[in-house]
């Protein structure tokens, strides 16, 4: 079963969580272990600093004693095996000593005074000591400062608080991410409901339902691209949908005339001129050709793109025409202008355009004129010596199944509809207009 996407956001959001929560654990614990050595550290060269402010000396240098504050002094009266301070001399004696123990403090490796040492730790009776040692210099004499303080003390002061500390963040992440990933459940929820909404609604939309539309009313601002391009699709599908009805209707209502009329001729028994039958069935076959071609050039996917020589096309659709020219007295002048070159294009789509261009131009051409081709490797133009386009049929001249007032041939109204259709799908330019005499047809093949 593949998760949905709250699913998988939710489950990402839980591990990014666990993940900080370990950390947090982790650097929790690392506090709690390292920093009560870093706190005792600490004490330590503040209350050797204490100590040594405390120092009280005569004119002539000699050492008095050690006049601590009264709260320190309570300390180290209360706390004589845990906490201590000694001062020594530069021998190592010992002058004066909270614990009233005149033996220096020496580490456990050494069972001597040795002056190069700042900190180090002594085991006496299981307890151990942690010891801080300074010197001092005074009126050209030398002093040692000795401050010791127990583990144990230590442990008694922040051991019980660092287990209630590491127990309650455990227990506060575990809450928080519980909380948060809830949260962060019932917030995407909320969030993706549109979106469930909108998939709902893409569901229901049918061929007979392409009009409806996916809102994007309270989507969020990531998705709305995504409801828009949807929904540009569906106008592109509807517009197709009913450009193919539209073209289906037109196209069973073109052949449903020639049809009836060939039944009433059949149906007098074919005592009605047998040659307008012929022409019936030769319309009929014209128009089914113009409806496969156009079927198939609707689809992109039929065409073969390769490199085309547009000149040696143009001679070919000329030979091909030059029967029907000869038959309606118009002459075909071809010129083929630049050098010889390819364009990228269907060979046989090419070949269609530009027989529909050239049939148009030799059926609106009077007997005894010219239809003038121009082609080169940039563009083709066609252009014939007839009355030109009305202006009112201008923008119509393009349109599937249109036929104007004055043509000499029965076509379909589809010639020109093929050729627009073949150009936009290679991205050409076709274009019709006036000239003094006749009309011009022309396609830009858009080359730079």
């Amino acid at each position: 079963m593949r998760p949905n996407l709250s699913t998988k956001l939710i489950m990402s959001t839980a591990m990014i969580l666990l993940g900080v929560a370990l950390l947090v654990l982790a650097a929790v614990t690392a506090l709690l272990h390292w920093g009560p050595q870093m706190m005792l550290g600490k004490e330590l060269t503040n209350h050797t600093r204490d100590v040594v402010d405390s120092m009280r000396f005569d004119a002539s240098g000699k050492l008095l004693g050690v006049q601590l504050r009264p709260l320190k002094a309570m300390y180290y009266d209360a706390l004589k095996s845990d906490a201590v301070y000694r001062v020594l001399d530069k021998n190592g004696n010992v002058l004066f000593a909270s614990d009233h123990i005149l033996r220096p403090f020496y580490a456990d490796d050494a069972p001597f005074f040795d002056p190069s040492l700042s900190r180090f730790e002594q085991t006496k009776d299981n307890v151990k000591l942690r010891i801080n040692m300074t010197v001092i210099d005074h009126g050209g004499n030398r002093f040692y400062v000795q401050v010791a303080r127990s583990e144990r003390l230590n442990e008694a002061l922040l051991g019980s608080n660092s287990r209630y500390i590491q127990l309650t963040t455990i227990i506060a992440v575990l809450i928080s991410i519980l909380v948060f990933t809830a949260v962060v459940a019932v917030t995407f929820r909320r969030l993706l409901q549109p979106l469930r909404d909108a998939s709902a609604a893409a569901a229901k939309i049918e061929p007979n339902n392409l009009a409806a539309r996916l809102s994007s009313e309270h989507m969020p601002s990531e998705l709305v691209p995504l409801i828009e391009a949807f929904n540009n699709a569906l106008e592109r599908l509807e517009q197709g949908y009913r450009i193919q009805q539209e073209f289906l209707e037109t196209a069973a209502h073109e052949l449903k005339t020639p049809l009836a009329l060939m039944r009433g001729q059949l149906e007098l028994n074919c005592l009605a001129d047998p040659r307008q039958l012929l022409r019936d069935i030769d319309h009929m076959t014209r128009q089914v050709q113009q409806l496969l071609n156009l079927a198939e050039i609707s689809d992109p996917q039929n065409f073969i793109f390769k490199p085309v020589d547009v000149m040696s096309v143009a001679t070919n659709v000329s030979d091909h025409l030059l029967r029907l020219a000869q038959r309606l007295q118009v002459s075909i002048k071809l010129l083929l202008s630049g050098q010889r070159d390819t364009i990228q294009a269907d060979e046989g789509a090419l070949f269609v355009l530009f027989k529909n261009l050239l049939e148009n131009a030799i059926y609106h051409s009077a007997p005894g004129q010219e239809v003038l081709i121009v082609a080169s490797a940039d563009m083709i133009s066609i252009r014939d010596q007839g009355e030109g386009i009305a202006a009112q049929d201008m923008p119509m001249l393009f349109k599937r199944f249109w036929r104007g007032a004055k043509r000499r041939d029965d076509g379909a109204g589809l010639g020109l509809a093929i050729c627009a259709e073949i150009a936009r799908t290679h991205g050409w330019t076709i274009n019709a207009s006036n000239k003094r005499p006749g009309a011009e047809f022309t396609v830009d093949f858009g080359r730079v």
